[in-house]
């Protein structure tokens, strides 16, 4: 009875959203206030059947209700709580309707907080944001369904959940991941608006920034935690492998970086609005574009969410719809802006410009990668492949370009600066250079190219942060506009600039610096590496709820003390719903470094000798969680944007900057007629 009524709720949905997208559009178009009037309460009802399905889909997995297809697939009685919770998003189905879910929800937010003065742009959103609603709710009633029965052959016994995603990841990455696209459809709908409003004006690009600064932020957890889970979880060793799922959520997360500061710019100058429009259409349909590698069985991979042509069509069709229509808005309405911005190349607008553009050849060239082997397969029937080497070669240069202007654009000025201005700014990046090329020779005993570029990189974005700091505050000091001009938003900018480095430093040692050893280990055998001693003490058996595991006890030493430093306990785990076996690593973390362990299969290719030896591999990451930390001091940084938007000078400092340049200019005007 339950699923019946949630796949009614869906139904309502889409009705309903086409109701609100149909009265909205026709309240606007005849300037009928009555029509209008109906929009909130549309908007709400959408918002309320859509959660009340939520909620009745996680009601089937709690009471495990095996006659609902996707609870059978993804659910099992063995299951923990938690789990059964989590995998509400853990498959194709549920994840799409999480996914709608909080769009109109964000959306309803957005229309119950509007400013007043704003309402008809923001009722131009929820139009798009409708629209967008009805679109994916017409996918799940017909080619996704949460609540599709099995009846009247129902199973006893759930599939269980993937293994692989019976971890905290699931219930981190995944939800960051779809709320980041969640806060690109706001964006997307936003950029609508405005091309229906005549365009990016400063206002308008003040209400889409704070979403933008969400959809970046939750992007940014998404990956962060999504390779950090990989790591975790898979016994592999890697954190980033350059796997098409996994660019499929980067290359968005790269133009939304881009879309970000456009936005920026276009609030507080009034330049680039038609750029920012079409990073907010773009970064929407790349969107679309990764959940259509990741759903149709296009891209093989182990984060793949389903593998049905049947949806992969459905999602392209929507992608076509949506990204084509906005695409044609967009050459049809798109205007240039008047205000100029400075053709010196000594300014913050042509250093920022300059950036976005890099950032979207970076994307251009991930996306290359990704889907150039798909393109040859259609093309010729041949399959190939596209790894590391390739995204290392092209990305890092391109990456590398776009730290230096991060570093740059805080040290000029707005509009122009005179060439003196770059001085300092040279002298700084020699020394970062030159220390880079110092470390990189003592440390490798040779000059590394790649060592050098994320050593120059990381040193130079922190050195020109601390430098612009110190500049700013001296200057503070000296004036009496000291607290707006050392403005909380300056320094949260910095924060996040700074926590770039440190993953690009993380990621630079980790890359060059890692050691691993791979061999056969039982007990009493041991390994030293990088200065530690690996004992494998004894081998145990664990029994949990829902699976069994082979255990190895492997003692940490130092190596110059013999001294106790830790135990480490990678597994060998085999599920008892499915007898699926997975390795679970055994990890020792530290500041600077892990000492990460996985277990392989048991060797007993000579019967003759110890038949408890196992394929052991051993690894040191150095600096590896710099990684995560600097994605955490991003992610903090950009919530700490939204929360002191009211609160900093600067911004009540540009809108009376705004007042002051209108009034100034109104009684020019006024000055001339007379």
């Amino acid at each position: 009875m339950f699923p019946e009524i949630g796949l009614f709720l869906i139904i309502l949905s889409t009705v309903l959203s086409l109701i609100l997208s149909t009265t909205a559009i026709a309240g606007i178009k005849l300037n009928n206030a009555y029509l209008l009037g109906y929009t909130k309460p549309l908007n709400s009802l959408v918002c309320l059947t859509l959660a009340s399905a939520l909620v009745i889909l996680g009601y089937s997995f709690v009471t495990n209700d095996f006659s609902v297809a996707y609870v059978a697939n993804n659910s099992n009685t063995q299951l923990a709580l938690f789990y059964k919770i989590a995998a509400i998003w853990g498959s194709h189905e549920g994840s799409m309707l999480f996914w709608v879910f909080f769009i109109s929800l964000w959306g309803t937010i957005i229309f119950n907080y509007a400013p007043k003065e704003s309402n008809l742009f923001h009722t131009k959103m929820i139009a798009v944001l409708a629209l967008v609603i009805f679109g994916f709710s017409l996918f799940m009633v017909f080619t996704s369904n949460p609540f599709a029965r099995l009846l009247p052959e129902m199973p006893i016994e759930g599939r269980d959940l993937n293994p692989i995603l019976q971890d905290i990841g699931l219930i981190i990455h995944p939800p960051l991941l779809f709320l980041g696209y969640v806060g690109l459809t706001i964006c997307f709908a936003a950029s609508i608006a405005a091309l229906l409003s005549g365009g990016l004006t400063k206002q308008l690009a003040r209400y889409m920034q704070p979403w933008a600064i969400l959809a970046w932020v939750f992007l940014t957890g998404g990956n962060a935690f999504g390779s950090w889970w990989a790591y975790n979880e898979l016994g592999w060793g890697g954190w980033w492998f350059w796997d098409p799922v996994e660019n499929a959520s980067f290359i968005p997360w790269l133009i939304s970086t881009a879309l970000l500061h456009s936005v920026l710019m276009t609030s507080k100058r009034g330049i680039l609005g038609s750029f920012s429009i079409f990073l907010g259409i773009l970064a929407f349909s790349l969107s679309l574009l990764g959940s259509f590698l990741v759903r149709s069985g296009v891209v093989q991979s182990v984060h793949a969410f389903a593998s049905d042509p049947t949806r992969g069509m459905s999602i392209l069709t929507l992608l076509i719809v949506f990204a084509g229509t906005a695409m044609a808005l967009f050459a049809q309405k798109a205007q240039i802006s008047r205000n100029k911005i400075s053709d010196s190349l000594c300014s913050k607008e042509i250093v920022m410009l300059l950036g976005n553009v890099l950032l979207m050849v970076a994307a251009a060239s991930v996306l290359l990668g990704t889907c150039y082997p798909l393109i040859i397969e259609v093309i010729t029937g041949t399959r190939i492949s596209v790894g590391a080497p390739y995204f290392n070669s092209i990305f890092i240069p391109i990456a590398s370009l776009i730290f230096l202007l991060m570093g740059l654009a805080p040290l000029i000025d707005w509009q122009k600066s005179p060439l003196s201005a770059l001085t300092l700014p040279l002298v700084l990046m020699f020394v970062c250079a030159a220390l880079a090329v110092l470390i990189s020779v003592i440390t490798k005993g040779t000059f590394d190219i790649w060592l050098f570029l994320g050593l120059f990189t990381s040193i130079w974005i922190i050195s020109a942060t601390l430098f612009v700091l110190i500049k700013r505050r001296a200057s503070a000091r000296n004036t009496t506009k000291g607290p707006q001009q050392s403005s909380l938003r300056f320094y949260v900018m910095c924060c996040a600039h700074v926590g770039v480095a440190i993953s690009v430093l993380g990621a630079t040692f980790v890359s060059n610096f890692e050691q691993e050893e791979l061999l056969r280990m039982g007990p009493g055998q041991g390994k030293t590496l990088a200065g530690y001693n690996f004992i494998y003490e004894e081998t145990q058996e664990v029994d949990l709820k829902s699976y069994s595991a082979i255990q190895a006890k492997i003692r940490v030493e130092d190596a110059d003390n013999e001294q106790l430093i830790t135990h480490i306990y990678p597994q060998r785990q085999t599920f008892k719903s499915n007898a699926m076996q997975m390795s679970a690593a055994g990890i020792s973390s530290h500041f600077w470094r892990d000492l990460y362990i996985s277990m392989g299969q048991q060797l007993t290719d000579h019967p003759h000798l110890n038949d408890n030896e196992y394929l052991i591999r051993i690894n040191f990451k150095p600096l590896v969680n710099w990684i995560w930390l600097g994605a955490l001091m991003m992610m903090l940084s950009g919530l700490l944007l939204i929360i002191c938007r009211k609160k900093a000078p600067l911004f009540n400092q540009d809108s009376a900057q705004e007042k002051t340049s209108s009034m100034e200019n109104s009684n020019e005007s006024s000055t001339d007629k007379k």
